[in-house]
């Protein structure tokens, strides 16, 4: 049994209430940097320390950097490993493998999981099939939005068209891609992440077995960063919960910024009216900031209308002033962070401790072309994921096509490896023989009908197309379990390794060969981690894996990102730069106080990431769009509180790496 006095060390008072509050529904009122996590995990802890099985447990959370964090202090606490601690998307997966045979929605338990990519190219074929021509006001992306948006919300489209776009002219057209859509997905064996939680919701309303199971399954259900919950969301949370509505949701209405991936802060703020029998503990220490930061960010978030309230202490020293700089451009703002950052050096200071943080991602080029050109290392969020890098996809791809045979995706992008020579024409004939026999694609190209219908003549296309069967069919062969065995032998089958070394133009090849390395050790990684798990598990946790999870704290480089990819993260030193007028508040909430709100909110959200130095800067002129522009500061900057913060005025020109002169 866990030590329970283990379990409850070092908690203040509003923590030990949280951790050990034993049944019924609870909000905690996290404030930023206040012991969240530590919060959750030890009350995960303490209730098996209190005779509840871990499998009775339920914890969801948002991002797979949390979920692991939770698993590993919840393993350190009680020496006992639970798997129902995970993102919402990993427990929908998991819940979907095991039961959706017994719903009828086209799918079945080897799905695959589309990434943005590859969803838009089924709205882009959608497009062409239809005759539909792209303008400004029918783009792929936005009908993707709008598709996702209902998926999230149940609402119909053609309310949500008329909200996106000022007009319904266009509801019937995006209605029927939308149906185009949902038919390609079905015949690819293929969810996106919003259906992962839209069937789930789905089965336990048209399953009552089923919700029954899980209803007496989980006798408490844990849901961490609550704010940023969505309509599916909270219906999956209903519908999990049994009568005895033991839920604990944390979060912080001050750090809702996510309105734009339908988070719905109304969840957090109308906890109390869906259970009034809730108890709410505010959780207002922070133990990362100074003084001074925690005093600049509660001057600003007091702003707004719409919030729990709360005050943000901390016994950390008082540090130093937060300071507010004005340059002429942004190029001379890029530059003096560049020369915060030498200096930072110069103290002998790592550079994975500072970040960078700006509204768009079309600030960072001129950030990244002066880190550039002064030799600091950086990394980029917000870029190419990892899991987006060619290399990666394409060895991904032969995993994916054994675990989803219905998968083209993957299929075409192996079929180039297959020194096959198979064109599209001949793929197309392939995949309508397949339809015609009800097989997927993959399933016929292993099969006798395939050979019969396209090997048995003696010519050199049907011994070109034999041999592609037998190639397909030594693919398929190969065992989806040990993880590591099949994963050593789908790389080994695929020649991607000397496909690479064969290619001349390549001019970045150990980078690429170190990729496939560390895509190999993740699948080591988790073997050891879940050692029954298979082929299937792994790509799961592979697809789901967003991309500030790769985020490394021991990487010698500055991390520069939006405001967006910075929650949950904290640094030492901290630059927010471009706080100006229609980029922080963005143009597009001027008219909305909704928006305003969650603007400030952003703000507050970047000013809590600091733990020791905040630098806030505005440009007086900004390059952006193709054209420059004068700027104005933001009104967030009159907000802040002027008494404790200092301004700085920086012109700028490229100082030599020999003199560096201190502005402050």
């Amino acid at each position: 049994m866990p030590d329970e006095s283990k379990i409850l060390a070092n908690l203040t008072p509003e923590q030990y209430q949280a951790v050990t509050h034993r049944d019924g529904p609870m909000l905690v009122i996290a404030g930023a940097g206040s012991g969240k996590t530590r919060v959750v995990t030890r009350r995960i802890a303490w209730l098996i320390s209190r005779g509840i099985w871990p499998s009775q447990i339920l914890a969801m959370t948002f991002t797979n950097k949390a979920a692991r964090e939770m698993v590993e202090r919840v393993t350190q606490l009680t020496g006992t490993e639970s798997r129902c601690i995970g993102t919402f998307h990993s427990i929908c997966a998991r819940f979907l493998r095991y039961d959706i045979d017994k719903m009828n929605c086209g799918r079945n338990a080897n799905f695959t999981i589309l990434d943005s990519g590859e969803q838009l190219s089924i709205i882009k074929k959608a497009f062409k099939d239809f005759c539909i021509e792209k303008s400004s006001y029918l783009k792929p992306k936005l009908i993707h939005s709008i598709i996702g948006t209902a998926k999230n919300t149940s609402e119909p489209i053609e309310d949500i068209v008329f909200k996106k776009m000022d007009s319904a002219e266009f509801a019937d057209i995006i209605e029927k891609i939308a149906d185009y859509y949902e038919t390609e997905m079905q015949k690819l064996n293929a969810m996106d992440f919003d259906d992962l939680l839209r069937l789930v919701v789905k089965m336990l309303k048209e399953h009552p077995e089923i919700k029954e199971m899980y209803n007496n399954r989980y006798r408490y259900i844990l849901i961490d960063e609550y704010q940023d919950t969505n309509h599916i969301q909270y219906e999956l949370m209903q519908l999990l919960l049994n009568e005895r509505q033991n839920i604990h949701v944390t979060g912080d209405p001050d750090q809702c910024i996510y309105s734009w991936r339908n988070a719905d802060y109304h969840n957090i703020m109308d906890f109390e009216k869906d259970f009034p029998k809730a108890k709410v503990i505010r959780l207002e220490q922070n133990y990362r900031s100074t003084k001074m930061i925690l005093q600049t960010a509660n001057k600003i978030i007091i702003n707004n209308a719409v919030r729990y309230d709360k005050t943000l202490f901390t016994d950390n020293d008082v540090g130093c002033p937060v300071y507010v700089v004005a340059t002429d451009n942004d190029k001379a703002e890029a530059e003096f962070v560049c020369q915060k950052v030498q200096e930072w050096q110069d103290a002998g200071k790592a550079l994975n401790e500072i970040a960078v943080f700006y509204r768009t991602n079309a600030q960072s080029r001129v950030l990244e072309d002066a880190m550039i050109l002064h030799s600091i290392p950086y990394r980029l969020f917000g870029g190419l994921r990892f899991y987006d890098r060619k290399e990666i996809k394409d060895l991904l791809a032969f995993l994916c096509i054994k675990m989803n045979p219905a998968d083209e995706f993957s299929l075409t992008r192996i079929i180039k490896f297959s020194d096959h020579k198979i064109g599209n024409r001949t793929f197309l004939k392939f995949k309508a023989a397949a339809d015609q026999h009800q097989m997927p694609i993959f399933s016929y190209l292993c099969s006798d009908e395939f050979t019969q219908d396209f090997c048995t003549k003696k010519t050199t296309t049907a011994r070109k197309y034999k041999d592609f069967a037998n190639w397909c069919r030594k693919l398929h062969d190969i065992p989806n379990t040990p993880l590591t065995n099949a994963f050593d032998s789908v790389w080994k089958f695929s020649n991607i390794e000397e496909a690479l070394q064969q290619d001349d133009t390549i001019i970045n090849m150990e980078e690429r060969l170190e990729n496939l390395q560390t895509l190999a050790g993740k699948a080591q990684e988790f073997e050891e981690a879940y050692p029954d798990a298979d082929l299937t598990e792994f790509l799961q946790e592979v697809a789901l894996v967003a991309n500030i999870d790769n985020h490394n704290p021991n990487e010698e480089s500055i991390s520069i990102m939006t405001l967006h990819s910075a929650k949950g993260l904290e640094f030492p030193l901290v630059f927010i730069t471009g706080v100006e007028k229609n980029l922080l508040p963005h143009l597009n909430s001027e008219n909305d106080d909704d928006g305003i709100e969650e603007e400030r909110r952003l703000f507050f959200v970047g000013i809590t990431r600091a733990r020791e130095n905040l630098f806030i800067s505005y440009a007086k002129k900004r390059y952006l769009y193709g054209h420059a522009e004068a700027s104005l500061p933001s009104e967030f900057i009159y907000e802040l509180p002027q008494d404790l913060i200092q301004y700085i005025n920086y012109k700028g020109s490229y100082f030599p790496k020999t003199s560096r002169k201190k502005y402050y």
